[in-house]
């Protein structure tokens, strides 16, 4: 007997459930199609729309039943049910009758129209009659910003945009207004909606009401569209996502499920971020730059040429970057030597990834997804803001906290922590989250607790803890360490110091020293950050250093910004040591504008690509725009480069395939990497086609030249088809996701584990992780400690390129205590020059009376700007005090 399934009749057809599910779920589950609206697997059931009803019988003599919301029903063994009862289907059709009352029916012109989830309800129900003769209400939009367009004429009243917006995401400027059948959502003024998740309102949305407004300037039917399944490049978390375009241009990114990582949401930077490769800013073709600094444009074949010239030389050095792919990175490695390789970051960064790197490899510290955030039963956040820095985990965090509640600590005062029964006896309570850190986060409203300590402190905080936890019986039970005791799966979040992230990564291996299944997530800078770390190169100051002093008269530069990152201030007078400096990006910098040779590459969705997030996870994106002037990938063009200079063989990585091999044999962190590369398919035809299988208008775009369709281009090195046949996978691979008669995102509902789980470099050890050892303390800094402030939107460099993300981007600021700025005489909105070491900016102050004395946040990662040297000692002149902000 299955003891852990439960066994339902419905329509004389035995289907299965699990325990805790509703009706709805369960049918679902089984795909059965049963109509819905309101429910979301997310965001639960509110029986709102009255859609999903079934008639539900009261044991095996019962032949009336009851009708009954499948979504508000929870199953329970034996139950016997009827979906196709024609009461039950009459009623479903009398509802959808009801909602279409108002609605405009404009579905022909309507954004989504062919992948409406209204449209397949209606559908689904064989509602066909419309008998409302009447004035139909209407509603005036709202300016929602430059992310969402408002059309509220659409709404069927479902309740799932104010229930993500407000109680899942926590955004508090969304809402609905009205009674009865007489509602509006939207803002009490017209605005742009500040939640970095506002995004999802588009997909949450089962009609037309939210559209993606970027979208709909380029907009094509979703059948219209080749997807592609790829990874967000803008953080470290490695969302999972859908790239769609047509004829070579990109037009959206859409979800793409994965259950450890983002679930059924994407925040807005990922969602719009994408945008950058359409933007002014993208390169689009190569040049060099003679010694006047004339510029003359070259074809691929002489790039190529040109940058095989230094390679020829034994004075060569290779930079790589964070945001390149790790097939980029390892083809530049190989080229020049592990050498002559330099990681391309600062110091700060190197010394961060080295320390993650050391946790997760070295010390087996167990790593935390999203998908255990959400699930911990208590959070202690250290050092930096994940809601900036990782908004998914964020997201995650605050479905943790959603839980929690005033009596949260008192509950928890249990004197005994290491009694396993006070323990289980405390699983159901309130779940605390406590945030320690020196600014304020954008999780603080659902925070149990929030202390900001100096960085100096938030060390001695956590070797307090670690302390407490050893010797409980000397410890308040009201701290920190007690509620962590009482925890079962407790997750510490953790990031901007290494110092702080292996006292970190020591709480928790003592919390599972005795007994509780602790889990640290760490914060990274970057996409792909710990993959560039795994090649173990030095890194930037050191490749200055080697230019410096004359020993790499030729440099070659992998898609990053060396301005950017220089801690030293202008690189001018480095640069002036070099013979030649080549870059290969694919958009325009400064290091660019300043190349001797500037090559254009493809972006991360002109390419196949392998990145590895902050958990140490490997995940591959695809090529996924396919225009007739595709830059060609990075690696490809270093490995022509390398066979012409003669540094490679002619039939050096003949493939993708080849390179990983390669990498893999070179790098045994990344053996496993090998596995990423999908199952051999039999054929084009067998291969999971890009194209959807109601495809159209593939002749008549060409009709003005000629009407015959051109051949499917070939992509050897991509596991998917460019047609619309071929075999879609059940799991994995799935470039679309779509199921008779479900059109629409939910969908995705059919296949729960549609994405590709990725493989985990650092396995997941059985053994209690080993402790690390902690640096001595800092010595204090003189006078004010600069803090990087990362953003959302404004900090990460690809997506600053996106029209619609830039114009979200706000001033740089300079936070400041509300004590500190009097003692120096600021005041809010005055500009000041900060400087850093070398390095000088210009911030506007922002005042914040709970920011830790003594120290300053300071945005970074302002568009054309040089990151100062972070932390450092702060300099303020107050040179304009009367500019506004």
């Amino acid at each position: 007997m299955d003891l852990n399934h439960l066994h339902l009749d419905v329509d004389r057809t035995i289907i299965t459930a699990q325990p805790g599910q509703n009706v709805l779920e369960a049918c679902l589950s089984a795909k059965l199609d049963l109509p819905y609206f309101c429910w979301h697997p997310a965001l639960g059931a509110v029986g709102a729309c009255r859609q999903c009803a079934v008639k539900l019988f009261n044991g095996p003599e019962d032949h009336t039943g009851t009708i009954v919301m499948a979504c508000m029903t929870p199953v329970t063994p034996g139950m016997r049910l009827s979906i196709t009862d024609p009461a039950t289907a009459q009623f479903r059709d009398r509802v959808i009758e009801f909602v279409l009352t108002n609605h405009p029916h404009d579905c022909p012109v309507c954004e989504v129209g062919g992948e409406c989830h209204l449209q397949d309800m209606t559908a689904l129900v064989k509602h066909t009659e419309r008998r409302y003769r009447f004035t139909k209400r209407t509603h005036l939009n709202q300016d929602l910003g430059p992310f969402i367009r408002h059309e509220m004429n659409r709404c069927i009243g479902c309740y799932r945009c104010v229930r993500f917006y407000r109680d899942y995401a926590g955004g508090d400027d969304f809402g609905v207004f009205g009674a009865n059948r007489n509602i509006y959502f939207g803002r009490a003024t017209p605005s742009t909606l500040d939640s970095e998740f506002a995004g999802n309102l588009v997909e949450v949305c089962p009609t037309g009401v939210f559209v993606d407004k970027p979208f709909a300037t380029r907009f094509r039917r979703k059948w219209d569209m080749r997807a592609t399944p790829s990874i967000c490049p803008h953080c470290a978390v490695g969302c999972n996502i859908t790239v769609q375009e047509r004829e070579g241009e990109f037009r959206r990114v859409v979800n793409r499920y994965n259950a450890a990582l983002n679930g059924y949401f994407l925040c807005d930077r990922g969602r719009f971020g994408v945008d950058f490769i359409r933007s002014p800013a993208r390169r689009r073709t190569s040049a060099q730059r003679d010694a006047q600094g004339t510029e003359t444009p070259l074809d691929i074949a002489a790039a190529t040429a040109a940058l095989a010239e230094p390679l020829q030389t034994n004075n060569v050095i290779g930079i790589g970057s964070p945001r390149a792919s790790l097939e980029a990175n390892a083809a530049l490695r190989l080229l020049v030597g592990p050498a002559h390789f330099y990681a391309g970051v600062s110091d700060h960064d190197a010394d961060i990834i080295a320390t993650a790197i050391t946790i997760l490899r070295d010390a087996a510290v167990p790593i935390a997804t999203p998908a255990d955030a959400a699930q911990a039963d208590a959070v202690l956040i250290l050092g930096e803001d994940p809601s900036d820095i990782a908004p998914i985990l964020a997201l995650s965090l605050r479905q943790s906290a959603q839980r929690a509640t005033s009596e949260a600590l008192a509950i928890r005062q249990i004197p005994v922590w290491n009694d396993s029964a006070a323990r289980r006896s405390a699983a159901g309570s309130p779940t605390p989250l406590i945030i320690a850190t020196p600014m304020s986060t954008r999780l603080d409203d659902c925070a149990t607790a929030c202390l900001r300590p100096a960085p100096t402190a938030l060390l001695t905080l956590a070797a307090t803890i670690k302390a407490q936890l050893e010797h409980p019986s000397a410890a308040d039970p009201t701290a920190i360490a007690a509620i962590l005791c009482c925890a079962s799966a407790p997750v510490i979040v953790v990031g901007g110091d290494s110092a702080l992230m292996r006292a970190a990564a020591n709480i928790v291996t003592t919390l599972r020293r005795i007994g509780i299944a602790a889990r640290l997530s760490i914060l990274l800078p970057e996409a792909n950050s710990l993959g560039l770390g795994l090649f173990g190169a030095p890194p930037l100051s050191a490749a200055l250093a080697a230019i410096q002093t004359g020993s790499a008269p030729h440099v070659i530069v992998l898609e990053n910004d060396l301005h950017r990152r220089s801690e030293t201030g202008p690189l001018e007078h480095a640069f002036s040591h070099i013979a030649s400096l080549s870059v290969l990006d694919c958009i325009e910098t400064p290091t660019t504008a300043t190349a001797d040779l500037a090559i254009a590459v493809g972006s991360f969705a002109d390419a196949n690509g392998t990145i590895v997030n902050q958990e140490g996870r490997a995940q591959r994106s695809f090529k996924a725009i396919f225009g007739a002037d595709d830059p060609a990938p990075s690696w490809h063009i270093l490995r022509n480069a390398g066979i012409a200079a003669g540094r490679l063989e002619a039939t050096a990585w003949a493939g993708h395939r080849d390179l990983i091999e390669a990498m893999a044999a070179n790098l045994p962190d990344l053996a496993a990497c090998r596995i990423l590369w999908p199952h051999t398919y039999e054929g084009d035809m067998q291969r999971p086609p890009t194209l959807p299988h109601r495809y159209s208008g593939r002749t008549a775009v060409n009709a003005a030249s000629h009407v015959r369709e051109p051949q499917p281009f070939a992509n050897p090195d991509s596991p998917l088809g460019p047609t619309m046949e071929g075999t879609m996978p059940r799991t994995g691979l799935m470039p679309h996701v779509w199921s008779p008669g479900w059109n629409s995102v939910q969908a995705n509902l059919k296949f729960p584990s549609a994405a590709e789980p990725g493989v985990m470099l650092f396995p997941a050890s059985t053994r209690i992780p080993a402790e690390l050892p902690l640096p001595h303390p800092p010595s204090p800094t003189p006078g004010i400690l600069a803090l990087p402030i990362r953003r959302v939107f404004g900090s990460e460099e690809l997506s600053n390129l996106a029209p619609a993300v830039a114009s979200r981007v706000g001033s740089p600021i300079l936070r400041l205590n509300p004590a500190d700025a009097a003692t120096r005489g600021l005041s809010a909105g005055t500009m000041v020059d900060c400087t850093i070491g070398t390095t000088t900016v210009r911030r506007s102050i922002a005042l914040d009376p709970t920011m830790a004395a003594g120290v300053a946040g300071l945005t970074i990662g302002v568009q054309g700007e040089a990151n100062p040297p972070l932390p450092g000692s702060l300099t303020i002149t107050a040179s304009h005090p009367g500019e506004p902000s």
